[in-house]
């Protein structure tokens, strides 16, 4: 099994909600300071979260930040 896919399974539904909320308030932020912040939320693997979020289509990966998405049912 993966690293990677070790991190991604042991994210909780909570830490999900918590980087959910967090992005809704700031829709597009720059990677490192996602990372900080997350951390400073109680998020204890901020990148296997944001990394679940990337993958369920919530955030997208920009420049250097991640942005809120919008419309995700407009997405192809």
């Amino acid at each position: 099994m993966s690293i990677n896919l070790i991190y991604l399974m042991s994210v909780s539904q909570k830490e999900i909600e918590i980087a959910i909320d967090y992005f809704k308030t700031y829709v597009s932020v720059g990677e490192i300071i996602a990372t900080i912040d997350l951390k400073a939320r109680g998020v204890s693997n901020p990148q296997a979260v944001i990394s679940k979020l990337l993958e369920m289509g919530i955030i997208e990966r920009g420049e250097g930040c991640y942005n809120l998405v919008r419309n995700p049912s407009n997405k192809k």
